[in-house]
C-alpha cells in the first residue's frame, strides 16, 4: 500500500462544525470535482478512474496497482471504471472507493499533479496520495514536491444524541511532516501545511453546514478543462501581451483582451471536437455579428478559420489588424438579404439587439449552419426585453427566454458557463437540429409565427407604456428654475432647441415644495422610487449531466448562483430546473441509459449530417433550392419590419443634447448638492479663507428634481442623468450612487476614480496641452470661488486666461498601418 501520512501532534488540526456527515461528504466532493473554487492556482480537475471495493484488502491492492503503474500513466488498468461515473461521495454505496484524480494548474508555472484518493465510508475519511506529476514547461520543473501533498481529512461526530441545532462535530485534517523549512522558503511549492490549515480545512468545515451546495462542476461543461487551459495559455502568449501593449482604445485592455482570448479558446475546442466527430479536415468558417473591437474575429482568423466581423461602428484597433482580418462597418437588419449560407457558424458575442436573432439567422442561413451566442443586455426581437418572473432574476428570466428561442428555431440547446471576467457568462451553442432538412419549410412557419407573436407582444407593451406615460403628464404648469439668480420664478420655463442642430430636451422642473433661498432652484424634495435591483445571487442547483448530453427537457434558469471559476464565491452562474415547453419532439430512453430524439409524427430517428453529407447538402441543387425558396418567403414577411439597429438611434454620448440644456441641468444639480445638509464638508484654503464643498445627495434624489419625460429623453440621448453628471467630472464626483462636488482642495481630487481612465486621461493631457482651455466652473458659479489659485488651477479663471483648444497632433496618433506583431 502507498505510505499513509505520517504526522505528529503539530501536523494535525481540527475545526468545529454544526454540519452533518452527509454534508461533510458533499463538501469534500466539491474539493474533488471543483478544486479551483478553493485553490486559485488551479483551473479544475479530471477524475480519470474509479475503483469501487467491498473490502479494505481489495482497496489496498488497487492502490498498489496504481503505484506500480504510475510511470506509464496507469494504462491498461483492469477492473477500473471511467471517471465520469463518479458524482459525489454521499451517493456511493461501497465501503471503499479508490479515485484517480488529476489537478490541472491555471498557469504554466505549476505542473499537473495526479493523485490517488482512498475513501473509507465507515470512518467518513478521505486520504490523498500523490502519484506523479508532469509538465511540458521548464518553469514548472522548479516546483518543490512537498510532503504535505499526502494528507488525510475526516469527519467526527462528538455528541450523536444532541439536537441538530446545538450539536457540534469536528472536521480533522492531518498531513505528513516537512522538516526542511529552508526548501519551503526558496522554492515554489504545490501545497503547504499553512494552506491546508487556513484554506482547505476552513472551507470544508464551513461547507459542511451548507445544505444546498453544488458538488459537480458548473462551467466549461462542453470542453475538456485541461485542453481549454492549454489552448488559453497558448493564445495568451501568442496574442495577449502584444494586444494589451498596443491597445489604442480608451477601454481597459486587460478586460477585453483576456475575455476574448477565453472565448476564442472555448470556440476553438468546440470546433475541434466537431471536426473529429464529423470527420472534417477543413477548419470551420464563421461570421461574428456585432464584433465590436474585432478581437475575437482577429484571433480566430489568425488561428486558421476563415471569418468576417460586422459591426455598426468601426473601432480604432481595426486599423492595427492585418489585411487578412475581414472587418466590415455596416448595420445588420434580420432579413433574407443578410443570410450567411457560405459560413459554418454565426457568432453573437454580447451582440445586444441581435442576440435573439442569432439562432434565427443561423437556422435560415443553411441546413448545417451552427451558432454561438453569449447574451448580455436584454433585448427582444424588437425593442427591450422587459419581462420579469417572481423568484427569478431579470438575467435568469432572459436566459430562459433565449433558451426558448433556441428550441423554437429547431436547435438542441447546449448551455454552458464560461470563465471570463464578466457577470454575464452564460452561453448557448446550437450545432444540432431537432428536425430533418426536408422539414425546414414547416419548421420555419412555426419559427416565424413565434417571431410575429413576440413582436406583437412587444408592440402592445410599448403602446401601454406610452399611453400610461401620456396620461400621467401634469395638467398644471410647473414653476420655473431661476437660472439667473433672480426672484422671478412663477412661470413655467422650458429649454428648447430652436434652429441649431442637435437634440433639445424640454426641461420641465417640479415646483418648489418648501421655502428655500434663491440658490434652491425649482425642485421637489420628493424621491423617485428606486428601480428594483437584480436579486442577490443564489447557489447553483443541479448542473448538466455530461458534456455531450442533449437538453431534451427544457430547463429554465433560476437565480444567479455561485461561480466555480476561481473562488469560493464569484460571478454570476445559473443552473437549470424543470419547465414544460411545447415541442414537436420527444425523448426516447435507450437500454444503455442514453437518449435520442425522435419526431412524434414518425419513427425515423433524427440524423446529424456527416462531413460527406454536409458537402453534398451544400452542393445539391435540390436542397439549396428548397432553402432558397424558404428564404424568399421570409423576405416577403421582412422577419420583423419594426426592428431598428442601434445606428438609427444616434450616438448616445451627450453630443446630441444641446449645450444650454446640459448647462441648465448641471446648474440645478450643482445648487442642490451645494445646499444639501447631508455629509456637509468645509475646508480651509490659503489666506485664511474657507471653501464649502457642499453635501452628498443620492442619485434618486437628484433624479426627483426633474420630471419623468425629461429623464426619459435624457436616457434616450445620452445614457441617462448619471452619464451626464459623470461627463462633467470637473464639477461632480459620482460614486456609489451618491453625487458630490469635486473637491480640488484635496491633494488628489480624483481619488477613487477608475485608475485606467485616469491614466488614459493623463496621457491625453500630456499629448495635448489642455491647460486653461476650459473655464473653471467653480470660479464662475461657486459662492466661494475656486479653492485653487489661478496659477494652480488647470482651468481658466476668466476669459482673459482662456486658450483655444489645440487640435489633435496626427504625429502622436498610432499609424494607420501599424499591425500587431504575433509571436
Amino acid at each position: 500500500m502507498l505510505e499513509a501520512p505520517q504526522h505528529c501532534s503539530l501536523c494535525k488540526e481540527s475545526r468545529a462544525t454544526r454540519g452533518r456527515r452527509e454534508l461533510f461528504l458533499k463538501a469534500v466532493s466539491v474539493w474533488i470535482n471543483k478544486p479551483h473554487v478553493v485553490n486559485r492556482r488551479l483551473c479544475g480537475s479530471t477524475v480519470h478512474h474509479v475503483r469501487r471495493c467491498n473490502t479494505k484488502t481489495e482497496a489496498e491492492k488497487a492502490l498498489i496497482e496504481l503505484k506500480e503503474s504510475s510511470k506509464d500513466r496507469r494504462e491498461g488498468l483492469t477492473q477500473w471504471e471511467e471517471g465520469h461515473t463518479f458524482k459525489e461521495l454521499s451517493e456511493e454505496k461501497h465501503p471503499y472507493i479508490v479515485i484517480v484524480r488529476e489537478l490541472i494548474p491555471k498557469s504554466e508555472f505549476f505542473p499537473r499533479l495526479q493523485e490517488a484518493l482512498l475513501y473509507d465510508k465507515e470512518k467518513a475519511s478521505l486520504t490523498f496520495f500523490p502519484l506523479n506529476w508532469s509538465s511540458k514547461e521548464k518553469e514548472a520543473e522548479k516546483v518543490l514536491p512537498t510532503k504535505e501533498l499526502s494528507y488525510f481529512i475526516q469527519f467526527n461526530e462528538i455528541e450523536k444524541d444532541m439536537p441538530g441545532e446545538v450539536q457540534m462535530n469536528k472536521v480533522t485534517l492531518a498531513w505528513s511532516c516537512e522538516c526542511d523549512q529552508t526548501l519551503l522558503e526558496t522554492h515554489r511549492t504545490q501545497m503547504t501545511s499553512k494552506w491546508l490549515r487556513l484554506k482547505l480545512l476552513n472551507k470544508v468545515a464551513s461547507w459542511s453546514e451548507v445544505s444546498d451546495i453544488t458538488t459537480s462542476a458548473t462551467s466549461l461543461l462542453l470542453v475538456a478543462v485541461d485542453k481549454y487551459k492549454d489552448t488559453y495559455i497558448r493564445l495568451k502568449n501568442t496574442y495577449g501581451r502584444e494586444l494589451v501593449k498596443n491597445w489604442p482604445e480608451r477601454t481597459d485592455p486587460k478586460k477585453f483582451v483576456y475575455e476574448d482570448l477565453n472565448i476564442a479558446a472555448y470556440l476553438l475546442l468546440i470546433w475541434e471536437e466537431d471536426r473529429e466527430k464529423k470527420g472534417l479536415k477543413e477548419k470551420q468558417s464563421f461570421v461574428d455579428l456585432g464584433c465590436g473591437n474585432g478581437l475575437l474575429t482577429y484571433i480566430l482568423t489568425k488561428e486558421g478559420h476563415k471569418g468576417r466581423g460586422i459591426d455598426l461602428r468601426k473601432r480604432k484597433i481595426w486599423d492595427m489588424f492585418e489585411s487578412d482580418v475581414d472587418l466590415r462597418e455596416e448595420a445588420i437588419k434580420p432579413s433574407s438579404e443578410q443570410l450567411f449560407e457560405d459560413y459554418d457558424w454565426v457568432i453573437g458575442n454580447h451582440s445586444d439587439e441581435l442576440t435573439p436573432w442569432i439562432p434565427v439567422i443561423a437556422a435560415r442561413s443553411s441546413p448545417t449552419c451552427s451558432f454561438f451566442v453569449l447574451p448580455c443586455c436584454r433585448h427582444d426581437f424588437v425593442g427591450k426585453f422587459s419581462e420579469t418572473k417572481k423568484g427569478e432574476s431579470r438575467y435568469g428570466t432572459y436566459m430562459n427566454y433565449v433558451k426558448e428561442i433556441v428550441v423554437r428555431c429547431g436547435f438542441v440547446p447546449e448551455v454552458d458557463t464560461l470563465r471570463i471576467p464578466s457577470t454575464k457568462r452564460i452561453c448557448f451553442v446550437g450545432r444540432q437540429r431537432t428536425y430533418n432538412p426536408e422539414e425546414e419549410q414547416e419548421v420555419d412557419k412555426r419559427r416565424q409565427a413565434f417571431i410575429d407573436e413576440r413582436t406583437h407582444l412587444t408592440q402592445q407593451k410599448g403602446a401601454q407604456i406610452e399611453s400610461s406615460s401620456s396620461s400621467s403628464e401634469p395638467s398644471s404648469p410647473t414653476e420655473s428654475v431661476d437660472v439667473n439668480h433672480s426672484s422671478q420664478g412663477n412661470e413655467s420655463q422650458s429649454f428648447q432647441s430652436p434652429t441649431k442642430p442637435g437634440i433639445g430636451l424640454t426641461l420641465s422642473l417640479k415646483p418648489i415644495s418648501n421655502g428655500l433661498s434663491s440658490w434652491d432652484s425649482g425642485y421637489s424634495s420628493q424621491e423617485n422610487d428606486n428601480s428594483s435591483q437584480e436579486s442577490e445571487m443564489k447557489r447553483l442547483d443541479s448542473p448538466m449531466e455530461s458534456r455531450s448530453a442533449f437538453f431534451l427537457k427544457l430547463k429554465p434558469f433560476d437565480r444567479l448562483g455561485r461561480s466555480d471559476s476561481g473562488g469560493s464565491t464569484g460571478s454570476a452562474a445559473i443552473s437549470p430546473v424543470d419547465i414544460e415547453v411545447s415541442h414537436p419532439f420527444s425523448a426516447v430512453q435507450k437500454c444503455d441509459g442514453s437518449s435520442k430524439r425522435v419526431l412524434q409524427q414518425t419513427t425515423e430517428p433524427f440524423h446529424n449530417p456527416t462531413m460527406s453529407e454536409t458537402k453534398k447538402m451544400r452542393t445539391n441543387s435540390d436542397q439549396d433550392s428548397g432553402h432558397a425558396e424558404q428564404s424568399k418567403r421570409t423576405a416577403e414577411t421582412k422577419w420583423a419590419p419594426d426592428f431598428k439597429p442601434r445606428s438609427e438611434t444616434g450616438v448616445r454620448n451627450c453630443q446630441s443634447v444641446r449645450d444650454d440644456t446640459k448647462s441648465q441641468i448641471v446648474e440645478v444639480v450643482f445648487r442642490h448638492v451645494f445646499n444639501s445638509d447631508e455629509d456637509v464638508n468645509e475646508v480651509q484654503i490659503p489666506e485664511g479663507k474657507r471653501w464649502r464643498s457642499g453635501g452628498s445627495v443620492s442619485l434618486s434624489v437628484v433624479a426627483a428634481l426633474f420630471d419623468k419625460p425629461v429623464l426619459q429623453e435624457l436616457k434616450a440621448e445620452c445614457g441617462g442623468l448619471q452619464t451626464l453628471l459623470r461627463n462633467h467630472s470637473h464639477v461632480f464626483q459620482v460614486k456609489g450612487g451618491q453625487v458630490k462636488l469635486r473637491d480640488f482642495s484635496q491633494a488628489d481630487p480624483w481619488k477613487g476614480s477608475n485608475p485606467h481612465k485616469r491614466q488614459a486621461s493623463k496621457a491625453r493631457a500630456e499629448q495635448r496641452d489642455t491647460r486653461k482651455t476650459t473655464l473653471c466652473y467653480f470660479n464662475e458659479h461657486h459662492p466661494d470661488g475656486c479653492p485653487l489659485s489661478s496659477s494652480e488651477c488647470s482651468f481658466a479663471h476668466g476669459q482673459l486666461e482662456l486658450r483655444e483648444k489645440p487640435k489633435k497632433d496626427p504625429s502622436r496618433q498610432l499609424p494607420q498601418n501599424q499591425q500587431i506583431m504575433v509571436h
